[in-house]
């Protein structure tokens, strides 16, 4: 395979993804099939463009509700009536572009942008300045061309896409500085709600994620253990749902007035899009509601849209865009009710004035998950929304992590084991073709990313103090545990029963317990170097200060838990292990400097096969140096059945590597070749007769002190052998 051998090779970081993706078939633009529409295929894509166009505009829609704008009281006395555009603002915007990225209907790519650089400065200064004078936003800069993304379920049915607006670069940069000033005002007035998470730098899927199991572990924790009980609401069609005169009366709440809001009034309206697929366009459409999806402006508004959703709630609130979680810890099942059916009823209120819709449909409903240690769970008091009793269930999956009602995390470590296994099966199959760097960075990217997510939440430490290589993990552990080996051994070629340890020693790699460790002290890094919200850091006892010892100038303060299940919690594991740590690691100036010391503790340093393209010649290679091949003695300390004993097939000693490789006399002619190139390579070095067991080092893994090239001479050369012998066939 002509690719397999390009990989191989050292080449740029573009030209080695652009070569992975290939092989993976990433490169292709997704197909959409013939779609079903009134019992009839439609193929033609002019007729499928058309279908979706109509379809996604149809949804760019208020839901008449007879609402009505309320009086304006603002929540600020800071107005935002203009902004400074600087040269210095374009510039860095036009360079942190990437030119990968597709561009709008203008046809003016990334690409050309960046190649003009600081020649753009004046004339883009010179027509945002105007467009900001006059209120106006080109209407050329809001027409989109729409690309539907598969979301879920059947592919021939329009609802299960949705829209992503491509859009005139220029246009983008604007927002980019438009965005920046409204973010910075309504960050400095302290007015987004700080229990929003969604499209907020800094922020994530998993800092929430964690406030929240944390909140149900605290409540698990409590003498005697308490219940949470839960509410998951999704609004419907929410970005599309955006009511352009509610969106303008709230940015006037908070401050925006003069030429600013005009300029914003203009950028919502009269906006057009078109749906492109496979070259065929749509007609142009006008949007009446809604926020562009794809666009750098809209999320930002959409969290002005929502964010006042939360003010009249009783109950602990989450919000992440248009995901919405409220919890409750039960102290008594009556007051708990009484207060989740408050906020849902305030909830049904606010969407009813804000023209929106939470859950209508039947497949999305709201649900109802009780978290509790209990093995019996006792009747409890319906909870009602939209004047239906919301569904109870044991298991919900809540921004990628299934949440389960012990919040054992065994559902979703099963659903993640399962989502592996088409990874391990493609890399068993790429194995025959592709070189090892190769198979080792399709594992990392589309096979351990999926063990990777939401590890610092579900992670159960080892019952030992090995930093170095976990002798016991609790049972789901080992199972996640078990799917790195299946990939290891896929990627070398290795067998089932091969130490995991010496597997990982061969290709670098840390185990996934020592990689969830390294991975919570890096957020707990992160976290406590406030480069995360501040909710993060509420859980975390003060630092212990010290005037006498500089040793513990850095120890923070333990939580005290009482139960396992809290104790081995991020935070309360964490702490602990924080507090372990050397203050060289903790002082790290950078996180990513941090991030290096603690590899250096985890991290083997990979065996090299020097750039050998050679797959089943390598598995043979690896076989030898992890101990365990088609020599007797391997064999026979596998409890093969087919290895009565240790011996060599010509019962001249017991078969290791070095009798294989260096003295059974049945393959005494294919050896003088190896040894005569392998000692000629290692003369200049000044070993002239080396032992035994330095002469089976270099044969296995090459010499430290000779150049590339030589040790990939001698690695092929032991290869060749091998292959000579016909042992291994």
């Amino acid at each position: 395979m002509n690719v397999g051998k390009s990989l191989a090779q050292k080449t740029s970081t573009r030209a080695y993804w652009s070569l992975i993706n290939k092989v993976l078939n990433k490169n292709k633009v997704p197909s959409i099939p013939p779609l079903l529409q009134n019992g009839i295929f439609v193929t033609d894509f002019s007729e499928k463009a058309l279908l979706f166009n109509d379809y996604f505009a149809s949804q760019c829609s208020t839901i008449d509700t007879g609402s009505v704008i309320p009086t304006l009281t603002p929540k600020t006395t800071t107005v935002i009536a203009d902004i400074n555009i600087s040269d210095e603002g374009i510039l860095s915007i036009i360079r942190s572009l990437n030119p990968s990225k597709a561009h709008g209907c203008d046809e003016i790519s990334v690409r050309m942008i960046r190649l003009s650089d600081t020649a753009l400065i004046y004339p883009l200064k010179l027509i945002f300045t105007n467009c900001i004078r006059t209120g106006v936003f080109p209407d050329i800069w809001k027409l989109a061309n729409i690309v539907p993304i598969h979301k879920r379920d059947q592919k021939n049915q329009l609802k299960n896409y949705r829209p992503i607006s491509l859009l005139p670069i220029f246009g983008k940069i604007f927002e980019k500085l438009i965005y920046n000033a409204i973010y910075t005002h309504i960050v400095s007035c302290g007015l987004l709600n700080p229990n929003q998470s969604g499209f907020r730098p800094g922020d994530s899927t998993i800092n929430q994620l964690l406030s929240i199991t944390n909140y149900i572990f605290q409540a698990f924790d409590c003498n005697p253990p308490q219940d949470v009980q839960s509410v998951f609401l999704d609004l419907s069609k929410a970005f599309d749902r955006v009511w352009h005169d509610g969106l303008i009366y709230k940015l006037q709440l908070y401050g925006v007035s003069g030429p600013f809001l005009a300029l914003l009034k203009s950028f919502l309206s009269k906006r057009k899009q078109r749906t492109v697929l496979n070259g065929k366009c749509s007609n142009w459409k006008e949007i009446s509601a809604g926020v562009p999806q794809g666009s750098i402006l809209g999320p930002l508004l959409f969290l002005i849209y929502i964010n006042d959703l939360t003010d009249e709630l009783k109950c602990n609130v989450k919000l992440f865009a248009d995901d919405t979680s409220i919890f409750r810890v039960v102290d008594d099942l009556n007051e708990a009710a009484s207060d989740l059916n408050h906020d849902l009823e305030v909830i049904r209120l606010w969407a009813i004035t804000w023209r929106m819709s939470f859950n209508p449909d039947l497949s999305k409903r709201a649900v109802e998950l009780r978290f509790s240690t209990r093995k019996v769970q006792g009747q409890h008091p319906d909870i009602i929304f939209n004047g239906v009793a919301v569904d109870k269930v044991t298991t919900h999956k809540h921004l990628g992590l299934i949440l389960d009602s012990k919040l054992s995390f065994v559902p979703h470590i099963k659903a993640t084991i399962s989502k592996t296994r088409k990874g391990i099966g493609l890399l068993r199959m790429l194995s025959k073709y592709l070189p090892r760097n190769a198979l080792c960075q399709i594992y990392k990217s589309y096979v351990r990313s999926h063990l990777d997510y939401g590890d610092v939440i579900y992670h159960k430490p080892n019952k030992t103090n090995d930093l170095f290589f976990s002798s016991y993990l609790s049972t789901w552990m080992e199972k996640l545990e078990s799917v790195q080996y299946s990939a290891a051994l896929a990627v070398t070629g290795a067998w089932r029963g091969t130490s995991r340890e010496k597997l990982y020693n061969e290709l670098g790699w840390e185990s996934l317990d020592n990689r969830r460790w390294c991975r919570r002290l890096t957020l707990f890094y992160k976290i406590t170097n406030n480069l995360t919200p501040d909710y993060t850091r509420d859980p975390i006892p003060p630092l212990h200060q010290s005037e006498y010892s500089l040793r513990n100038q850095d120890v923070i303060g333990q939580l005290r838990p009482r139960a396992e299940r809290f104790k081995s919690s991020f935070y309360p594991s964490c702490l602990m292990e924080w507090n372990k740590l050397d203050h060289s690691i903790k002082a790290s100036p950078t996180i990513a400097s941090f991030k290096a010391k603690l590899l250096v503790l985890i991290r083997p340093t990979a065996k090299s096969v020097y750039g050998i393209y050679e797959p089943v010649g390598l598995s043979y290679l690896t076989q030898l140096r992890v101990n365990l091949s088609k020599l007797n003695l391997h064999k026979f300390q596998h409890n093969f059945r087919d290895a009565i004993d240790a011996m060599c097939p010509s019962n001249d000693g017991v078969e290791s590597v070095e009798h294989f490789l260096l003295l059974c006399p049945s393959f005494a002619t294919q050896r003088r070749s190896l040894l005569d190139k392998t000692l000629a390579l290692i003369r200049p070095l000044g070993i002239t007769n080396p032992s035994n067991e330095l002469l089976l080092h270099i044969l296995l893994y090459g010499c430290k002190d000779l150049p590339a090239d030589s040790n990939r001479e001698i690695l092929q050369g032991t290869i060749c052998f091998i292959r000579e012998t016909g042992r291994f066939d």
